[in-house]
Formats: C-alpha cells, structure tokens, sequence
C-alpha cells in the first residue's frame, strides 16, 4: 500500500505527518512500513526521527544506482539500503538523494522505490511542488493521497488555488483524504472547519496541537511519542484519539480494519 502526503502549502507538518502515520501503523497495526520523500535532502525528517547521524549511505546509493542503469535491481537490494527507525521496529527509512548523484537519477530511484519496496505500506513525505514530474510520478504510483492542512486561511486560499487550477481532480482520482495539522478546538469546532472548506467531514480527521511532539521531533525521537500515545500518558491523552481517527479514515479507504490499543 502506498500513501504520499502532500500539502499546497509549506510548512504545514507534512514530515511530522508523515512520520507519526508511519510509526503508528507500524506499531499498532504491525504492518512493516517505511518512510521516504520527494525532493532534495530532507534534514528535518532525518533529524525529527533520530537519524541525522547516519552515514556512508552515498556508496550503497551508487551502488544501487549502477544496478537500476543494467536492470540487475531486485527489491532486496533497496530494501538492504534502507535504515532501521529506533523505538519502532517494523519502521524503517530510505534517502534516495545524496550530493554525489543527479536529481533525474535521484528522481529514478525514488521511483523504483515507491513502486518496488517489499513493505506493507510505504509513506512518501512529498515536498515537490504539485507541478513537478516527481510529485505527478509519486501521485501515480501511490493507493492514496492524504492532504495535510492546518486553520489557516491563507492555506484554504492556496487550496482554493489547487482547485481551480485542476490539480485536486488528480488528488480525487487517488482517493483523497485530509488530515489538520496542529488543531486547535479553539479557533474552530471540527466539523465547521471541515464544513467552510466543502469537505467530506467522514474523509478527514486531525492531529491536535500538543507541544510534546515539537519538543520530540526536538530531540530526535518522534516516533517515540507513539507508544506514550498508545498508553494515554497524561501529556498526550488527547492524541490518542486523533491518531486513532487517522488510522480509520485512512485504512477504511484501503479496506483495511483497525486495529487499537483500548
């Protein structure tokens, strides 16, 4: 199953989206997930998930590539390059950019990534603009599009822009769904949020504003911030909730069940 999140404006939590989507399906749906994105070298999902350490990644990088131009590529041989998440077990991550190849040989990678890794679902953080081959490519090859947005007006005027443009008719081929970022009850009840930008209130779900998960992705443990979720710590009770929303509009659309931790 692949899923790419995607958002017509920066700065939404796209990557924070994205990592908490792939640590909480891989720890309470125990489904072997991994975690990617489009564009140039992401530092801030690398550093928000604990693995801006990494190294000697542009040699098996090259290697891969040289096996992707003879067609000799199997998908053991990516899922080989792909680095273990901490805390989470069945997480893992893949960068398929480096400062020693091409951007169209990166794009090519990403490509057979998306399209070929073995993991039950792969994530792909998009943060390409919507007009870019590489997002249309990512669009294409993914089972579902989820939509981050946040209480912003000038976010539902970018929106509005997408629509008139005629890129969300290409979102709604996928299947598309809506997750608000960094939610705030008290700048507006859900369903009327959902109701001022015409959305399917069944289509979308939220991610409450908590500070617990900037001062996670702070110190370089996101996906930690999982289980304390699971366990309805006191600092993040109400996520509990969210991320359990999430998992339903989302695997509802795959035609998958739910499975949580009561």
């Amino acid at each position: 199953m692949r899923i790419c999140v995607i958002s017509p404006d920066r700065r939404q939590g796209n990557s924070t989206v994205s990592a908490l989507l792939a640590a909480s399906l891989a720890q309470t749906q125990n489904y072997s997930t991994c975690l990617t994105f489009s564009g140039s070298h992401n530092h801030s999902l690398e550093s928000m998930i604990g693995l801006q350490t990494v190294e000697d990644k542009t040699r098996n990088l090259s290697q891969i590539l040289r096996l992707l131009e003879s067609n000799a590529i199997s998908e053991e041989d990516v899922r080989d390059y792909c680095v273990q998440v901490p805390v989470i077990p069945n997480m893992q991550f893949i960068d398929t950019t480096s400062e020693t190849v091409s951007e169209e040989d990166s794009s090519k990678l990403l490509q057979y990534v998306v399209s070929h890794l073995s993991h039950e679902i792969v994530i792909t953080d998009v943060t390409t603009e919507i007009y870019d081959d590489v997002t249309k490519m990512i669009i294409e090859q993914s089972d579902l599009v989820v939509m981050v947005l946040t209480q912003s007006k000038d976010v539902w005027e970018k929106l509005a822009f997408w629509k008139q443009s005629g890129w969300m008719e290409m979102l709604n081929k996928k299947g598309l769904l809506y997750i608000f970022n960094q939610f705030d009850a008290y700048v507006d009840a859900f369903r009327d949020t959902t109701k001022k930008l015409g959305l399917r209130h069944n289509r979308c779900a939220k991610i409450s504003y908590n500070p617990f998960i900037k001062r996670m992705g702070n110190m370089g443990k996101l996906q930690s911030i999982v289980p304390y979720i699971l366990d309805k710590d006191p600092r993040v009770i109400e996520l509990n909730h969210d991320l359990k929303e999430c998992l339903m509009v989302i695997l509802a659309n795959l035609g998958r069940r739910t499975a949580w931790k009561s």
